[in-house]
């Protein structure tokens, strides 16, 4: 593991490389659950091509990339394939909580 990047936690978002091109990855899994599963993380994708419909399972991010997240292309990766990539930086409170919302509707976790 690379001692430059930061641990991984809840709002990353980085660019690992795929099997055609690159893939953007937001973490949403949260800190304790790293804290007690340090060798995977559940992530989501984030479109960055400006093609994705926009739907109650999607929710936009401006920073640290333009792109929507979406909430049906639920990923567990290991931290190694994670840290292979490219840490680009952290959504925002308000962009995660949209998140939230979006993951909450995907999985039936509403009432």
């Amino acid at each position: 593991m690379n001692e430059n990047l930061p641990p991984l936690r809840r709002g990353q978002v980085w660019e690992i490389p795929g099997r055609r091109s690159a893939h953007t990855l937001l973490v949403v899994q949260a800190d304790p659950a790293l804290s007690v599963f340090p060798r995977t993380a559940v992530t989501v994708l984030v479109d960055t091509t400006g093609t994705a419909p926009d739907t109650l399972l999607s929710a936009k991010i401006t920073a640290p990339v333009t792109g929507d997240v979406i909430s049906t292309q639920i990923m567990t990766l290991t931290v190694s394939a994670i840290q292979a990539g490219k840490y680009l930086g952290i959504a925002g409170g308000e962009e995660m909580a949209a998140v939230s919302r979006t993951l909450r509707i995907a999985l039936d976790l509403t009432e």
